[in-house]
């Protein structure tokens, strides 16, 4: 687990709560395995493109926004 891998999966649990869906919800909107997908949100794995991009979908967020950026400072993941 880096830092990076840590962040995005912080950014992904913040928008799921945001959005106030589950994981199983997130695996059914996706068809991601769970075990893949745990892994990810454990920061045990890196989240790939693809599965980023899907997660984002299921979200109703842009994928973009559970990356990090510079111009942002992401006081609300701790």
């Amino acid at each position: 687990m880096d830092f990076l891998d840590r962040h995005i999966a912080d950014r992904v649990a913040l928008a799921m709560r945001e959005a106030g869906v589950g994981l199983g919800q997130i695996i059914a909107r996706t068809g991601l395995s769970a075990t893949s997908l745990a892994a990810e949100m454990g920061a045990i794995a890196p989240f790939s493109v693809a599965d980023l991009v899907l997660v984002a979908c299921a979200l109703g967020r842009e994928p973009a926004e559970l990356l990090p950026n510079s111009a942002h400072v992401d006081s609300e993941v701790a």
